[in-house]
């Protein structure tokens, strides 16, 4: 007997996952798809950029640390796209780099939510839910481990923007 998802379904809604890691990518998409959206899977922020671009989004869930270009390129990209639909997009940000200025460079460059990583299905359906009400950017996950840790990939990845 197939089984009725929990969420209301509206397949017009897109999200893509952009992560290096297969089974994280595979997961979230399987909960968004609960929550009504189609999902396409990237494995960096380049593949992820031009997914953005080649069809209307809704939504994005980007890691940090992804080859070729990272989850915070990624977000400056988009947020300077020329397409202002594309500039648009509600970006969440996941991580399990731990260091006391992500919150800050994610917000800086526009990020609408940030999610520490590992992720519960409920932080995502929370952050999903919230963000497609239309409120202000967010944080969820247990971060006071990381005020004032030291991540050296996180400063390598941050080194690359002027402003941090």
């Amino acid at each position: 007997m197939p089984t009725t998802p929990p969420y209301d379904v509206d397949r017009s809604l897109r999200c893509v996952i952009a992560d290096d890691v297969r089974v994280i990518r595979e997961q979230l998409g399987h909960w968004m798809r609960e929550l009504g959206y189609s999902v396409v899977h990237a494995s960096c922020g380049a593949t992820a950029l031009s997914a953005v671009r080649r069809e209307p989004t809704h939504l994005v869930i980007a890691d940090i640390d992804m080859p070729h270009l990272s989850g915070l390129h990624l977000l400056q990209t988009v947020r300077g796209d020329a397409d202002p639909n594309v500039a648009a997009i509600p970006i969440v940000v996941s991580s399990s780099l731990e260091d006391g200025e992500i919150h800050r460079m994610v917000e800086t460059l526009g990020g609408n939510a940030y999610l520490k990583k590992p992720v519960s299905k409920e932080q995502v359906v929370s952050c999903v839910r919230y963000l497609t009400n239309g409120n202000e950017p967010i944080s969820f996950g247990d971060n006071a481990s990381a005020t004032h840790s030291v991540s050296a990939r996180f400063r390598r990845i941050a080194s690359e923007f002027r402003e941090f």
